[in-house]
């Protein structure tokens, strides 16, 4: 039988990327949908933590 649940490492990477987007998109993301340009301040703060 096939297990869909997370392994602890999956919840792990799960958390960290939510508190990312919490953090660093969510406060920003109204403001580029309005302005209609690419995020770059926030694509190259995720390529900095690995994202």
């Amino acid at each position: 039988m096939v297990s869909f649940e997370l392994t602890d490492e999956q919840r792990e990477i799960r958390d960290w990327v939510h508190a990312f987007a919490e953090k660093e998109i969510r406060p920003v993301a109204a403001q580029y949908d309005e302005s209609e340009e690419f995020p770059w301040p926030v694509v190259k703060k995720a390529a900095e933590v690995g994202l």
